[in-house]
């Protein structure tokens, strides 16, 4: 891991904000995500959520080994967390913000401003076996 994490602002629940590089241009900003070092893992998968409807809850499980980064690349929308005994709340509104999720976390997704968009840096491609989408299976096997 290099300096480049070195702003990260960490939960109880073991999950962290990573202030992601920025370079300023009058022309617009570039930011940029190079796995395994900007972020602490490598980059499997990329997904997206866009066009949710303000109100509307998203995610509702936790995942075995799967690592994740989540961004508002525009707009807003918070990120409920739970490790099984504590849950915390995350408000992503920056573009240059991720909200680092390690495995076995509990997260749902909500409050999401119109336009947003959110995107998802995942640390292995999709397996329909790696996730948790009972809550009280979650709970047990984190206890």
């Amino acid at each position: 891991m290099t300096d480049q994490r070195a702003h990260q602002r960490e939960g109880v629940t073991g999950c962290r904000i990573i202030e992601l590089p920025r370079h300023a241009d009058p022309r617009g900003n570039l930011t940029f995500i190079e796995g395994g070092q900007t972020i602490p893992f490598d980059i499997q998968r990329i997904y997206y959520l866009y066009d949710v409807p303000g109100g509307e809850f998203r995610g509702g499980h936790a995942h075995k080994e799967l690592q994740q980064l989540f961004i508002a690349a525009s707009g807003s929308f918070d990120v409920v967390v739970d490790n099984g005994t504590e849950r915390e709340r995350f408000r992503l509104n920056r573009s240059y913000y991720g909200l680092y999720v390690p495995s076995m976390i509990w997260r749902e997704l909500d409050d999401f401003s119109s336009g947003s968009v959110c995107l998802v840096l995942a640390s292995t491609h999709y397996d329909a076996e790696d996730y948790f989408y009972d809550y009280d299976e979650f709970k047990a096997a984190v206890t």
